[in-house]
């Protein structure tokens, strides 16, 4: 039966369980913000357009701290391309062929899938017959979901496993985190790098990952053995399966953004690690230059006040009053331009990011997070300032689910059609561990023209 479309009305919140959160938090602690460019002055309402601000002298990035990992040469790194933002906590990624993605089950492994574009079908990537996708024999199976992550780049895929960062003993190797390469059919599949123990790939919606043609660019924490946490920002080449450590991060919960060719955007805060008691410093926003390591201001905005994303060539700010750009290749920032929040909403909570050119985001009516009923999804066209209310699609049991786009075509999106909670117990866990619950999803590709009118038929794609 296919699902029908309802502008929002009810929504349990949980259905946002996994949405992408790009930028530091909910902007609703202070009005719409003054944001302060590193390249410009705050941009006249008047003017369409600042002047190109004067050059910015970098800085070099943070060092690499001392990690006892065997990364590859620096000097054999080179960034290849458009930096493109992917959010951490979506189910996969795509490519210009298909989606990529992540499908758990319930005694604690997981598989790759493949949403081909073409045909409009998802399949486990596996050629081989007759073949359960249950076991070691399969290509597409991991025996354990070791917060899994896939991504492709040009014909290779870059496995992420990320590790535990509450060791287990009983988890074995399966909780060790490694990058592992496969071509875009699934085979070939080999671990390129492990990292040690006491390391983990970040997968908490604060940091997020990005790639270029050929890099695939993530965040490494470790545990020292004094206890301490220190960050690395890293990249692994797809081709080779090197992993190179590109600098040091701060303390203070480094956010990859997105970016433009052969630099990355990222943010961070000053002081939000610290004491509740002390309010934190700006979020300051900049951009990182990948073959030189060199770091320029981008831009500034108080905590919380904003929440951010990128394209391949605009940085957007959207408060909850205005949403302002700025242009990533010559550091221009555009008018800023107002918007209205749908009716007894102050604030925006969720930014997911930007689609056809919109900004897609979310909020919660005021005193409603949390709660069914107060949920509103919509999208910003960052020239204008229009709002565009969008629609939820019905699923399991009734439960109502945003349409949120995943990935895109010249004339598709590929969206989350449906969200699912299964029960989990891991495979060989001792008796009352290895328990938890886990989020399945399915997929819809439905055309751009019918997402935006709200006809879209967001059944989900089967699964075979």
């Amino acid at each position: 039966m296919k699902h029908r479309l309802i502008l929002p009305c009810l929504l349990l919140a949980v259905a946002l369980a996994t949405a992408g959160l790009s930028g530091c938090g909910a902007a609703s602690r202070t009005p719409a913000p003054e944001f302060s460019s590193g390249a410009d002055a705050a941009p006249s309402p008047d003017a369409a357009e600042t002047a190109s601000p004067a050059p910015v002298t970098g800085e070099a990035a943070w060092p690499v701290p001392e990690t006892g990992i065997d990364f590859a040469p620096i000097q054999d790194f080179a960034p290849a391309g458009v930096v493109r933002a992917i959010s951490d906590s979506q189910p996969g990624a795509g490519s210009d062929t298909g989606y990529y993605a992540i499908d758990r089950l319930q005694d604690g492994s997981a598989r790759i899938t493949f949403v081909d574009y073409a045909t409009k079908q998802q399949i486990v990537l596996c050629s081989q017959p007759n073949c359960t996708h249950t076991s070691d024999a399969c290509p597409a199976w991991y025996s354990y979901d070791n917060a899994l992550r896939v991504y492709p780049l040009g014909d290779q895929l870059v496995v992420l496993q990320g590790g535990s960062f509450l060791p287990q003993d009983w988890l074995g190797d399966r909780a060790v985190p490694r990058v592992d390469i496969l071509n875009a059919d699934g085979s070939g599949r080999h671990t390129a790098f492990t990292f040690p123990s006491g390391c983990w790939v970040s997968t908490m919606p604060h940091y997020h990952m990005a790639r270029d043609d050929e890099n695939l660019y993530f965040v490494i924490q470790q545990t020292t053995e004094a206890g301490d946490r220190q960050a690395i920002l890293c990249a692994a080449h797809a081709a080779s399966g090197q992993v190179f450590a590109l600098c040091g991060l701060p303390e203070d919960e480094s956010h990859l953004i997105g970016g433009t060719d052969g630099t990355l955007v990222l943010e961070y805060t000053p002081g939000i690690n610290e004491s509740m008691d002390a309010a934190p410093a700006d979020t300051q926003v900049v951009q990182l230059d990948l073959a030189t390591r060199q770091r320029i201001p981008l831009t500034s905005y108080p905590f919380g006040s904003a929440l951010t994303a990128c394209d391949s060539e605009m940085f957007y700010l959207l408060s909850a009053g205005k949403v302002c750009s700025i242009n990533l290749v010559d550091g221009s920032t555009a008018v800023e331009m107002p918007l209205t929040l749908p009716e007894g909403c102050s604030s925006i909570q969720r930014m997911y990011g930007v689609f056809d050119g919109r900004l897609v985001a979310a909020t919660w009516t005021d005193g409603a997070m949390n709660t069914p009923g107060g949920l509103r999804f919509f999208a910003i066209d960052p020239t204008t300032g229009a709002r565009t209310d969008l629609p939820y699609t019905t699923g399991e049991e009734n439960a109502l689910v945003p349409c949120q786009p995943l990935a895109e075509t010249d004339t598709d999106f590929l969206c989350l059609a449906e969200q699912t909670s299964i029960a989990v117990t891991v495979a060989g866990a001792p008796e009352g561990q290895g328990q938890g619950s886990a989020a399945q999803y399915r997929y819809a590709l439905v055309p751009k023209a019918d997402f935006w009118a709200g006809t879209a038929d967001m059944t989900p794609l089967p699964l075979n």
